[in-house]
């Protein structure tokens, strides 16, 4: 019996392939002149037959995407295999297997929540590969992203399985992480938040700066104001008001870095004046002339 899981592995499969071949007929057709000419000169049966026997009969256009597609779809049917084989990795159809009641068998583990160090090594990859192209400041700060968010990722995975209390673990994290977590994303936030809004403000007119600045500190204030005022707030509504704020923050810091620089006046300062003075004088002789002391006898 094909259980759910591998279900997925075998469809993921079936598409592979029958984009392999639909990829090959295409290709190969393109090489004979066109699918149109194929089909109206009779070779559309080695068009198909190319793709449908890995070329041992008949031809296939284009190889590497040919070969890509065909390897993905091999790999999948390969883990649909050893999905099905393992049963999903079910406690009961493994112990049915094995001639084990499932009564006996010992409650499963809970995991603790959701985790998003994944999403975030995930993203510091993306990171290093733009930054591999553009930039190698930004391709070290993937390198940074990936290894905070695999430390973090470990950490939570120990943590969850230290104990079997849920409470114990998560109290044995926090007093492991937060002293080193807490001033890294604080400092990172300032850091973050102030070369956002330096790039808005430099983008904007120079009597508008003084504006933004008046008006991000009071929306500012009157956030942190009426958060204060409700300290029943669920720290998951909390944590989303900052996650938004900060999203925008960063994304007017994006749109200000591409809109660039206003043109800044260049201040001379006292350097102008001086430029402007003659300090040219005419030394004669009479001012060189000094008295020649008198030696007595």
């Amino acid at each position: 019996m094909i259980t759910r899981g591998s279900r997925f592995y075998f469809a993921a499969a079936a598409v592979g392939f029958f984009s392999a071949v639909l990829y090959g007929f295409i290709t190969g057709a393109s090489d004979q002149g066109g699918v149109l000419v194929v089909f109206s000169d009779g070779g559309v049966v080695d068009s198909l037959l190319g793709p449908l026997t890995l070329g041992w009969k008949g031809w296939v256009g284009e190889h590497v995407g040919y070969t890509t597609l065909i390897a993905f779809a091999g790999v999948m049917a390969v883990l649909g295999g050893f999905t099905t084989a393992a049963r999903d990795a079910d406690a009961e159809s493994l112990a049915q297997l094995q001639g084990i009641d499932a009564g006996e068998l010992p409650a499963a583990a809970v995991p603790a929540g959701l985790s998003w160090w994944p999403m975030l090594c995930a993203l510091g990859t993306g990171v290093v590969v733009v930054g591999l192209a553009f930039s190698n400041v930004l391709m070290w700060g993937g390198v940074l992203i990936v290894a905070a968010g695999a430390f973090e990722w470990t950490a939570k995975a120990w943590s969850e399985r230290a104990t079997p209390d849920a409470a114990a673990n998560a109290e044995y994290r926090n007093r492991l992480l937060q002293p080193v977590e807490v001033p890294i994303a604080a400092a990172l936030i300032i850091a973050v938040v102030a070369v956002a809004i330096s790039r808005v403000l430099l983008a904007v007119p120079k009597s508008a700066a003084v504006y933004v600045v008046i008006g991000l500190a009071v929306v500012i204030f009157g956030v942190a104001n009426l958060l204060a005022r409700r300290p029943d707030l669920k720290s998951r509504v909390l944590g989303t008001i900052v996650l938004v704020s900060l999203v925008a923050i960063i994304a007017a810091g994006i749109a200000g870095g591409i809109a660039g620089t206003r043109d800044i006046e260049e201040h001379h300062g006292d350097e102008g004046a001086l430029a402007q003075v003659d300090f040219s004088t005419t030394v004669t002789a009479s001012d060189t002339d000094l008295a020649a002391p008198s030696v007595g006898a």
